[in-house]
């Protein structure tokens, strides 16, 4: 579960930086 968290955050964060 902590795993996918991670995953997701880190996409999020990949999705924010390229809207920036």
């Amino acid at each position: 579960v902590k795993g996918e968290t991670v995953v997701k955050e880190t996409a999020r964060i990949a999705v924010l930086n390229s809207g920036n």
